[in-house]
């Protein structure tokens, strides 16, 4: 009977060892790297292995709120893009979303709580966190007294340090790749400017959707930046002129000042729209963009100017005065 009972005993205890020993950990609500609540965790912690450069996270999901829209990689993607967090910005999808080439979400046993994110990237770890490095090192020795002398500062160093790519032969669509090779496209100009702003604590937001007119319109990206509390446009890649000329003309535009911009129709309009001031920020008089900007027609507005005035008084005060014209020895009355 004892030798029975323990022959049970070691049965039991044997078929319970092999079940710990089998069950994968990714079964066990404790081995996952994240328990997410909300959306906004969700995405945050996306952000986080993205910046990390961990290549794969599993997230234990407890709410409907995110089971909803993590049911494949498109569902997700059109949702992180827009992600926003104000408390740490660059854990925000809207900048981290562009760190990465490809993605695959797959959930576990088909039970909708246990999720797997794997990540290609498109920059190595080392390389980011180089280049945030000095992100950070740049956003210290670019800020100034205020938000408006700081966002130029910003506008202006990106301008002047890399070149739009017309030939689109090296394709830099990041910041890290763009500041590399000192060449890119609207995107890196929108994530660069972003970084920026984020390790300035400076609200800011990527913005993706179409630009150009009827006749042409092409995948576009630009950000809103905040200034004195206020949500102005920012596009920087169409104020690069060519060699290092800087413009002004999509800098700090209302949405009524900004023409030949479409957002994503994703964007809702409390979440984006309605934001932004109707109205472009006033320049300070210091404001020194005028002479720079249109320094050529300036010159050119000044000399036609001049040579119209002394025409004119020419033929006022000439003795050959033209037909119709009567002057009195006064140069008191001018009749036409």
């Amino acid at each position: 009977m004892k030798k029975r009972f323990v022959h049970y005993i070691l049965i039991i205890t044997a078929v319970i060892v092999s079940l710990v020993c089998v069950t994968p950990t990714h079964c066990r609500a404790d081995a996952y790297d994240n328990t997410v609540r909300t959306t906004d965790e969700f995405f945050t912690a996306l952000s986080r292995q993205i910046i990390s450069g961990k290549q794969q996270c599993s997230y234990h999901i407890t709410s409907d709120e995110v089971r909803k829209i993590a049911t494949n990689a498109d569902s997700i993607s059109q949702n992180f893009k827009r992600h926003y967090n104000p408390e740490e910005p660059m854990l925000s999808g809207c900048y981290t979303y562009y760190c990465i080439d490809s993605w695959r979400v797959s959930w576990f046993e088909n039970t909708k709580q246990n999720l797997n994110v794997e990540f290609q990237y498109n920059v190595v770890k080392e390389r980011r966190q180089e280049y945030l490095t000095e992100i950070e090192k740049l956003a210290k020795s670019l800020k100034k007294d205020s938000d408006f002398e700081s966002v130029k500062a910003v506008h202006d160093y990106i301008i002047k340090r890399v070149e739009y790519d017309h030939s689109k032969k090296k394709t830099n669509y990041t910041d890290v790749e763009g500041f590399r090779d000192n060449v890119m496209v609207c995107q890196g100009y929108a994530m660069a400017s972003y970084a920026i702003f984020a390790y300035m604590k400076i609200p800011c937001r990527i913005i993706v959707g179409y630009a150009g007119d009827d006749n042409h319109k092409e995948l576009h990206a630009w950000n809103i930046v905040q200034v004195d509390g206020v949500w102005y446009n920012y596009d920087a890649t169409w104020d690069d002129a060519k060699g290092d000329k800087v413009v002004y003309t999509y800098f700090l535009k209302g949405k009524n000042d900004f023409p030949y911009h479409y957002p994503d129709t994703e964007y809702a309009p409390e979440e984006l729209l309605n934001i932004i001031s109707e109205e472009s920020y006033r320049m300070p008089l210091s404001f020194s963009n005028i002479a720079p900007l249109h320094l050529e027609s300036l010159i050119v507005s000044l000399i036609v100017f001049f040579v119209i005035t002394v025409t004119f008084y020419r033929r006022i005060f000439t003795k050959n005065e033209p037909v119709g014209t009567v002057i009195n020895d006064d140069f008191d009355d001018i009749i036409y």
